[in-house]
């Protein structure tokens, strides 16, 4: 028999409310990448070529830089949530789990930003 109420006993082992954000957030993530990646095929498909001045031309125009910038960004959070998900369901040691938790936030960061820095880079013609 304890001596603690229940909701002592229940403090810190249930639901922190943080589930449902994470499950819109990957729906809402994933409908924008179903219409930017709809966005990305049919462009692709219409572009005249696919040299490095013609990429650069495509990228350069302000419509696309703009569509391009928004893909990356929806493309690297919907990649960490799915990412994170597995790791914490498989990953059982929690050493380990927190490390590749970090890892892995650094590792999306790292390449969004490098893809950020590429589009701008290309887009304001520096």
């Amino acid at each position: 028999m304890s001596l603690r109420s229940p909701l002592g006993q229940v403090l810190g082992r249930g639901s922190a409310k943080d589930g449902t954000a994470h499950f819109w957030g990957q729906r809402v993530s994933g409908v924008g990448l179903l219409l930017l990646g709809l966005w990305f095929a049919c462009a692709l498909a219409t572009m005249p070529g696919f040299s490095h001045a013609e990429a650069l031309a495509f990228i350069g125009a302000p419509l696309n830089s703009v569509l391009l910038l928004l893909l990356v960004i929806t493309l690297a959070y919907h990649s960490y949530l799915g990412v994170q998900v597995v790791i914490e369901d498989y990953v059982h040691s929690h050493g380990l789990k927190l490390a590749s938790l970090i890892i892995s936030r650094f590792a999306h960061s790292f390449l969004a930003v490098a893809a950020l820095f590429a589009i701008l880079k290309i887009g304001l013609g520096a």
